[in-house]
């Protein structure tokens, strides 16, 4: 049997998950953003999309980083799907730790991508503290995509 790669499974335009783990800390954010900004800008966004891709970034990291419990990891994982740009960013925090879809960074999210969602992994229910909060969003590219 063959070694496969990802467009065998996928189809063309499809580029597997690019992964960074830095600890939550507002110092590595440069590099999540200028992650973000490689991937979209290598993908074929706009230069407007990419903006909104590296704000939606900042967003979703920034607000973790703020519920982190100290020595967290801090996930951000970017895909391209058939044109659209998907981001799983996560980290443990404290007690919650969901942003509340009433605050301005998740309006901003909501304003600058085409879905977004936010989830806390429950891994002990007798728990309250200590969970993987997870922020999802998608970024569909309005021209033709690269590749």
């Amino acid at each position: 049997m063959g070694r496969h790669e990802l467009v065998d499974w996928f189809g063309p335009r499809c580029h597997g998950p690019m992964e960074l783990r830095v600890p939550a800390d507002p110092r590595h954010l440069s590099a999540i953003r200028l992650l973000a900004q490689a991937v979209a800008q290598r993908e074929g966004f706009g230069p407007d999309e990419v903006t909104d891709i590296v704000l939606a970034v900042d967003e979703a990291c920034a607000s973790l980083i703020r519920a982190s419990v100290p020595g967290a990891l801090l996930t951000c994982r970017l895909s391209v799907t058939f044109g659209t740009l998907r981001a799983e960013v996560f980290a443990t925090t404290v007690s919650g730790g969901v942003p509340s879809s009433q605050s301005l960074g998740w309006q901003v999210l909501g304003t600058v991508t085409d879905s977004v969602s936010a989830w806390r992994y429950e891994n002990d229910p007798h728990r309250d503290t200590d969970r993987v909060v997870h922020i999802d969003f998608a970024k569909q590219g309005a021209g033709r995509m690269a590749r």
